[in-house]
């Protein structure tokens, strides 16, 4: 997969999930600062978004998003990383500063496919990426955007203990791993918010291969992830991209079929919470971005913070 191709493809999916997210949340801003009942607030008008025209205001649940990207480190996608590096992120920044308005707050994380360690990624091949946010991840807040998905964005591998063996070919392992102690409250601490809509993103041009933890069928990963979020994957949106089958599609060649990564993916698609993005349908990302922003406009409206 050549790296034009690959911008294609995870820009078209970034995009589409930050221009929902701040859709779905852009009346709820000035509601969620008072109160979310319906009831008379304390500026005296009648109804819960802030203004008196009588409407309710259903969209203040979806205002703060967390993203996790988990990206395929194997040698097989050194080219991909050069386009992730160069082109992915820093258009992706561009992109969500644009409408960063329309959510409370975004964040984003991002980590290879070998979960040993699975700690968030605060460093390229450079140095470190001194996040504006202080923390292990990239915030909406922060000034220097750009030159954080830039720097994030060349994949550091220099603290993995993964051997190559196809144990470094764990996107979804690495991310679930990442979600849970010792991870979540060790190098990664405070990234998970309970009232945010978690969004996974596992980028791979072979398969899914867990190797440690006891997550190995595709519905064990699934389980597993859903009880980051309390249980319910309904509180969750998954985006698996790989290929059904070995080929040479529209955006270069698959080694492997994603079998488990898909099985996942399906899974989630059971709960409406599921995106695939087949790389050997030979359909441009284009055709498939109208199911992307449904499913995750839907979760966005479902989303109740408890």
């Amino acid at each position: 997969m050549g790296a034009s191709a690959l911008l294609r493809v995870v820009l078209g999916a970034l995009v589409s999930l930050v221009l929902v997210g701040g859709a779905c949340s852009e009346d709820g801003r000035e509601g969620a600062a008072g109160d979310v009942d319906g009831d008379s607030d304390s500026d005296g008008d009648s109804d819960s978004d802030g203004d008196s025209d009588g409407d309710t205001d259903t969209s203040d649940s979806c205002r703060l998003v967390d993203v996790v990207i988990s990206i395929d480190a194997s040698s097989s996608m050194y080219e991909e990383h050069a386009a992730l590096r160069d082109d992915v992120f820093p258009a992706f920044a561009e992109h969500l500063d644009d409408i960063s308005e329309g959510l409370d707050n975004f964040r984003v994380a991002t980590l290879d496919s070998c979960p040993m360690p699975a700690n968030f990624h605060t460093r390229g091949n450079a140095g470190e990426c001194d996040f504006f946010s202080g923390e292990a991840w990239i915030d909406s807040e922060s000034e220097t955007m750009n030159d954080e998905f830039a720097c994030v964005g060349d994949l550091f591998m220099g603290d993995v203990d993964c051997t190559g063996a196809n144990d470094d070919e764990q996107p979804v392992t690495a991310a679930l791993t990442a979600l849970n102690p010792p991870y979540s409250n060790g190098d990664n601490a405070g990234f998970l918010r309970e009232d945010a809509l978690l969004v996974i993103i596992a980028i791979t041009d072979e398969d899914e291969q867990p190797t440690v933890g006891d997550a190995f069928t595709a519905q064990e990963i699934v389980d597993a992830l859903a009880a980051t979020k309390g249980g319910d994957p309904k509180r969750l949106v998954f985006l698996g991209i790989g290929g059904s089958t070995i080929c040479t599609g529209l955006y270069g060649n698959v080694d492997m079929p994603a079998v488990k990564l898909q099985a996942i993916t399906e899974l989630f698609e059971a709960e409406e919470r599921g995106i695939w993005w087949d790389l050997c349908s030979g359909e441009p990302l284009e055709d498939g971005l109208d199911a992307a922003f449904a499913i995750i406009e839907q979760a966005c409206d479902e989303f109740d913070v408890e």
